[in-house]
């Protein structure tokens, strides 16, 4: 919609032997102002914009989701690829470590789960219009927004 993300300074603890990618998903841990990289089934509260190491104190600039935000996924390319009748559904993610050269997220849309479940982390909206991005190759890019918001009530799909 053109307004500003609101993004809150988090923290991850050195405690954490788990690193969290540039692009992750992220939940708070329990404490105040600390996050850990999301999990299968969520919630999520926020996208992490900066890398941070295993079992080392690290702060993040978190970009906050809300219902109306709009993400980049990659499809997971395995067998079951997404198929333009996917636009509208759900799907799960997969959790992936970060890339520890690039610090970029390793999290992709789990192809293979796809269905109008309201308990799948991701809502499909369309695929990334971009040249060479085609729908059921593997590796599509998908517009997505996240369903499993922290202090919000989950969404089925079409």
């Amino acid at each position: 919609d053109g307004s500003d993300f609101p993004t809150r300074t988090m923290i991850k603890a050195s405690a954490d032997t788990t690193a969290i990618g540039r692009g992750d998903l992220v939940d708070i841990s329990g404490a105040a102002d600390t996050i850990v990289q999301g999990a299968l089934g969520g919630p999520f509260l926020g996208v992490a914009m900066s890398f941070g190491a295993a079992s080392t104190l690290t702060t993040h600039p978190v970009i906050r989701l809300t219902a109306g935000t709009i993400l980049e996924g990659q499809d997971d390319g395995d067998t079951n690829l997404i198929a333009a009748a996917g636009e509208g559904l759900n799907a799960s993610i997969v959790v992936a470590a970060a890339n520890s050269t690039t610090g970029l997220s390793g999290m992709e849309i789990d192809s293979s789960t796809e269905a109008n479940t309201s308990t799948l982390d991701l809502n499909l909206l369309r695929p990334a219009p971009r040249v060479g991005n085609t729908v059921g190759s593997s590796f599509a890019d998908w517009f997505v927004r996240v369903n499993d918001l922290r202090w919000s009530d989950l969404k089925a799909g079409l």
